[in-house]
This record gives structure tokens, C-alpha cells and sequence, in this order.
């Protein structure tokens, strides 16, 4: 990190060492959590999430009272979809029934080494920290790609990049689609021939804002995938800087970026902090 007096007078370190309130210093409290209450209708995450997935808060910290004791997102609401949802089914199941209890707490000294090897093993990389006002602070993987932005590498996009495309077609049914994206472990999917992708907040956007979270609607699983507007990835060479293609990533609405032979997203950023060949 450039400029940083308390990072050794210039001497080169790996970037794994140093804790998030150096890697992060002005901006890792920055973003205050959205919650939802373990007794709210998963309908009230539905309507909440297009509007904070991708972001840099990500997930929904859910409470009771006041106490975080879980977490929902994109991934727990098309679990849930494949359960074939009947009628109200949104309004009439409770948030606490499907959330997620892995919801990892840190502290401004967790070194970035340890915040990703938790990420490795909860497999998601958001995570919550106390702040000053006596609440919590989200930091999620786009907030990470700031590192990514500062650091001193050669290293090149293409090599964080997660080989191979995965693609949909517009004919698929939604339940064919949200199933790749699962068993896939990703959130996003390729129109074929394009540089066109849906997402879990595309299709939750879809249920929440067009179809009054199906509340009427008993076949939407299977439906095709003609009926989603579509986000549109950024084309990026696999030559480009580590860098530049945080930068580039970090200023997207939808971050995605689409290579010739593979994607990048701010989790495979993340992954890819990991090298030792970062310094700061």
C-alpha cells in the first residue's frame, strides 16, 4: 500500500500479514449491515436483496433483537425456489427457517490471511465487524478488490481467472438455470454466444419487483430464461494488470468481468490475494 507510513518504510511484505484496518483503513466500517428480523417473511429478504446484492454489503445479517445470528442472501432464496414454492409461499415461511447460521464475525487487527482462509471454508466471502456507533459494519469481496487495487504485483487478471464459461441459453427453464448455478457454485451464468449474464439478483429481482414475490404464481420454475433482463460483462484481455482489473470490477454496477477463456469476479480477487507474490 502506497504511501502508508506503517507498512515497514517501504519494505516489501506479503500482503497477507497485515491486518484490515491497514489494508482498509478508510473504508473498512464504511458500509453499515442491512438486516432482517429471524421472524420477518422470507418476502421481506426478497424485496431487500436486489438492491444489496453485489454490493459492498452483499448478504442480509439477520437478528434477533438486536444480536446478528445469521445471514441470508441470494444462494439461501434459490435453495429455496427449487423447493417448488406454492402459493404465498414467500409471505408465509420465515426468515429463520432458511438463513444461513455460519455468519462470521471479525475485528479490525483479523489479518487479510485469516479473513480468507474463513471465507475458504464457509465458501462466502462476507463478514461482519463491530463499529464505533455499537453495531456492525459489512465487508464483503468487492470491499477486498481495494487491496487488489493498491498492491504491488506483476501478476495479470488471467491468472485469478476461473477457467472455462458457464452459459445458459434463453430457452432453458429457470429451474435448469438456478440448478447449474448451484451445483456450478456460482452466481452468475453466460448467455451463450454473449457477453450477456443472468444473476441471483436478476432473478430474485425478477420474483420481487414482476411477480409480487409469485405470490399467485405456481409455475415460474418452469418458465424460460427469455423472460430476465440481462446484465452485460465487461470484455477484458487476460494481459491486463491485476490492477486494472480491479479497478475495472470495483466500478461496476455488476461486477463480471469475461476473458477470452474464463471469468473473473471480486471472489476470484479474492482468491487469488493469496499469492505470495503480493506485496505492499
Amino acid at each position: 500500500m502506497e504511501g502508508n507510513s506503517n507498512l515497514g518504510q517501504g519494505r516489501k511484505t506479503g500482503i497477507l500479514q497485515y491486518p484490515l484496518s491497514i489494508l482498509l483503513k478508510t473504508s473498512l466500517l464504511s458500509s453499515p449491515i442491512v438486516t432482517v428480523s429471524e421472524d420477518d417473511p422470507v418476502k421481506e429478504a426478497v424485496n431487500l436483496l436486489p438492491h444489496n446484492l453485489e454490493t459492498f454489503t452483499d448478504s442480509l445479517v439477520v437478528v434477533r433483537g438486536e444480536v446478528p445470528v445469521g445471514l441470508i442472501g441470494g444462494s439461501e432464496i434459490l435453495e429455496t425456489l427449487l423447493e417448488r414454492p406454492r402459493e404465498n409461499f414467500f409471505g408465509k415461511r420465515r426468515i429463520g427457517e432458511i438463513m444461513r447460521r455460519n455468519l462470521v464475525i471479525l475485528n479490525p487487527e483479523t489479518t487479510l490471511g485469516e479473513v480468507i482462509d474463513t471465507w475458504l471454508h464457509t465458501g462466502r466471502a462476507f463478514a461482519i465487524l463491530p463499529n464505533k456507533y455499537h453495531g456492525y459494519s459489512a465487508i464483503s469481496a468487492r470491499r477486498l478488490l481495494e487491496v487488489g487495487m493498491t498492491c504491488k504485483t506483476s501478476m495479470k487478471i488471467g491468472e485469478v481467472s476461473r477457467g472455462g464459461i458457464l452459459t445458459f441459453t434463453k430457452s432453458q427453464k429457470v429451474r435448469e438455470i438456478i440448478k447449474s448455478m448451484l451445483e456450478n457454485k456460482t452466481r452468475k451464468l453466460v448467455l451463450s454466444g454473449t457477453s450477456e449474464f443472468i444473476s441471483d439478483r436478476i432473478i430474485i429481482q425478477r420474483i420481487s419487483r414482476d411477480l409480487n414475490c409469485l405470490d399467485g404464481v405456481d409455475d415460474f420454475l418452469e418458465t424460460d430464461g427469455g423472460q430476465f433482463k440481462l446484465d452485460t460483462a465487461m470484455r477484458a484481455s487476460e494481459t491486463d494488470s491485476l490492477e486494472k482489473g480491479c479497478r475495472l470490477l470495483y466500478g461496476m454496477e455488476s461486477p463480471y468481468l469475461l476473458l477470452p477463456r474464463g471469468v473473473v469476479t471480486p471472489w476470484d480477487v479474492v482468491m487469488g490475494l493469496r499469492s505470495e507474490n503480493l506485496v505492499c
